[in-house]
């Protein structure tokens, strides 16, 4: 969304935009989507579709094709979005024209998190410290009139002087600029999701920013730094006609047949604006995603969404224990409330998936037990998405994990993989004493998280010694896929009948079936 937002302010302002995509380079096993076509995770309109839409490029060429790009091209400026995990990736590119004195200047949630880090690589000209709408605009109006970028607010300069450290700038006016998604190849709309495959799912946003003080994000630090330089609030929505502008502009342009709503909890605003939009959103029915919280599914608020077309929902549980919850990630949210707004999600026929986080500090495998019965509580969840606790720059938890010396503290995430394109999301930083997880306790309750989340406890035993035992592990998986996925697959409805799920939809994310 960021670089189509920057497409289209450079075409406002009459430049010439190009974007050099790194998304396809991996290879077949990084490539999640291909993974779970194979073993039937993600069903595709027809048997080809899922490896035909989800192409991937051979790692070895990103250097040699971005080099060919930037000599086609001829670039004043190159602006790099980077996150943490693709940090490595940004430098491999730069260094690889470097002969050519291109100014360049990053921008992203890493550059915001730890500006220091980014600006002190030599490779690095210029950061954008905060957000880039008005910064991009003001180095657009410098290149034209030949000044130097240097003194642009909002930025940090290197030159031979030494660092220039600029004021942020005001926070920009969200509703000002409609994204402009052109600059992607067509492929880069294909998604499965749910049972489907979609041509073109396309991205929105209707607020930025976020209320909660989750530690393991870095949405709380972003918002601190509107603070901490008077910028005002950093909360800032969209109301229901100005959503409605963006997406005529998108039918006009896309034709999309699923919106993804970026937003960090798309329930986190005024019940007024929540039915506002579902009542605009009615007269379109145009499947959409969203993220959002699990207390704040209200019933009436489930319902006006249903009416309005949403597709599915994901949710966060992230852990089981109520008092890690609280005391560590700051949610403060009782077990019994999850249960009980679990309930109204599952009675409201919306498709859900779940996110859980293992191994994050002071966690211990009993814990990741919890997580696993609350999971298997549900019921009503068609998906999981298991991730490993990656320490973002910018987050408290990646302080405490720091502080707690679990880590070392010049840990770069996505870093040690050394492979470009992918392998981050297979490490875990951590090292912690027991009674906290170890690593060999860490593969296996990831490998055999959705047993645990699936079968009674009575089966427990049978599914620890197939963390370690991989024929143990492929026969109870079998047992797992035919009871989760078959009935989706063949239209029945005894899946319903005893887990309570409410709709047929047959995606997934989990890491061991993928």
């Amino acid at each position: 969304m960021s670089m189509a937002i920057l497409n289209a302010i450079g075409k406002r302002e009459g430049c010439e935009v190009e974007i050099f995509e790194t998304t396809q380079y991996s290879s077949e096993f990084s490539n999640k989507h291909i993974r779970q076509s194979e073993i039937g995770a993600v069903r595709a309109n027809k048997d080809d579709e899922v490896k035909d839409m989800f192409y991937v490029a051979d790692p070895s060429q990103l250097l040699p094709n971005f080099i060919a790009h930037v000599e086609r091209f001829k670039p004043d400026l190159i602006m790099m979005s980077v996150q943490e995990d693709v940090y490595r990736m940004a430098l491999e590119l730069l260094d690889c024209i470097k002969d050519k004195q291109i100014p360049n200047i990053l921008g992203g949630i890493l550059v915001i998190s730890d500006p220091e880090l980014v600006m002190n690589n030599p490779l690095v000209d210029q950061i954008c410290v905060y957000e880039g709408e008005r910064v991009a605009v003001d180095m657009i109006n410098c290149l034209k009139a030949t000044r130097s970028t240097k003194n642009v607010q909002g930025t940090w300069y290197k030159d031979s002087d030494g660092i220039t450290k600029n004021m942020p700038q005001p926070l920009s006016d969200i509703t000002q600029v409609i994204p402009d998604y052109t600059c992607f190849e067509v492929k880069r709309w294909n998604r499965p999701m749910g049972g489907r495959t979609f041509n073109a799912a396309v991205s929105m946003e209707t607020y930025r920013g976020c209320p909660y003080n989750c530690t393991y994000c870095n949405s709380p630090n972003t918002r601190d730094i509107a603070k901490t330089f008077n910028l005002g609030n950093f909360m800032r929505r969209k109301s229901a006609s100005i959503v409605e502008r963006e997406l005529n502009k998108f039918l006009e342009l896309y034709d999309p047949d699923l919106i993804m709503i970026q937003d960090d909890s798309f329930l986190a605003r005024p019940a007024k604006e929540i039915f506002e939009f579902c009542e605009m959103w009615s007269k379109y029915k145009i499947p959409f995603w969203m993220n959002t919280r699990i207390e704040n599914c209200r019933p009436e608020y489930m319902a006006a969404l249903k009416e309005a077309g949403i597709y599915r929902i994901s949710l966060g549980i992230e852990s089981g224990n109520a008092e890690y919850r609280e005391k560590v990630l700051k949610r403060k949210v009782k077990n019994e409330k999850y249960q009980e707004f679990l309930g109204y999600i599952n009675n409201s026929n919306i498709p859900y998936g779940l996110n859980v986080i293992v191994g994050m500090p002071f966690e211990t495998r009993d814990m990741v037990m919890e997580t696993a019965r609350m999971v298997r509580d549900a019921r009503g969840y068609d998906g999981i998405n298991i991730s490993i606790f990656q320490p973002y720059r910018g987050t408290k938890l990646r302080k405490i994990a720091v502080d707690a010396g679990f880590m070392d503290p010049d840990y770069i995430n996505g870093w040690e993989s050394g492979v470009i394109g992918g392998g981050f999301m297979d490490r875990w930083a951590l090292k912690m004493p027991k009674p906290y997880l170890q690593e060999d306790e860490l593969a296996g309750t990831v490998k055999c998280f959705a047993l645990y989340a699936f079968f009674n406890d009575d089966r427990w035993d049978d599914i620890y010694r197939a963390e370690t035992n991989d024929l143990l592990r492929k026969k109870l998986m079998q047992e797992y896929t035919k009871a989760f996925f078959e009935p989706y697959q063949q239209g029945g409805d005894e899946r319903i009948k005893k887990f309570c799920a409410m709709h047929d939809h047959s995606s997934t994310y989990q890491w061991e079936v993928a």
